[in-house]
């Protein structure tokens, strides 16, 4: 019998819930699923975000991701755990987060390359469509959407 030398040396990374609106008191710049939680109920947002989850489909169906990464995204806007995740499909929790947030090399100061969160931040930052969505959930929030 083979062992899988993958679970043999690799830690496994517990998750854990956490109520989101804590995060709010990070001074780290908000991104898109602050912007989607539900904790402000505003019809402008409410029919912004509709929009904004139609044009991320779009990115996401774009080509930009493969197969494998568009299914464990899915499976985890569904809410299921990287460990949950890793067993449907026969992987390892820790190949779950690899694909989440990318690889680090040890040996270039740390430097995080690859994962599906790097690859939809850097595309959302640069499709005018979302940009536009998101300053004008902004601009609502801050009572400016006159």
């Amino acid at each position: 019998m083979s062992v899988n030398k993958s679970k043999f040396y690799q830690h496994k990374i517990v998750e854990i819930s956490f109520d989101q609106n804590k995060l709010s008191n990070f001074p780290m710049e908000r991104g898109i699923g602050h912007i989607l939680s539900e904790n402000e109920v505003n019809d402008k947002i409410l029919d912004l975000r509709e929009v904004l989850i139609e044009q991320l489909y779009d990115v996401v169906h774009g080509g930009f991701l493969t197969e494998h990464q568009k299914k464990i995204l899915f499976m985890r806007l569904m809410g299921k755990t990287q460990n949950e995740i890793a067993e449907h499909l026969g992987i390892t929790q820790s190949a779950v987060h690899k694909a989440m947030h990318g690889n680090i090399d040890y040996k270039n100061n740390k430097k995080r390359y690859g994962g599906i969160i790097k690859k939809l931040r850097k595309i959302c930052k640069t499709n005018e469509s979302i940009q536009v969505i998101l300053q004008k959930i902004s601009d609502v929030k801050n009572g400016s959407d006159e």
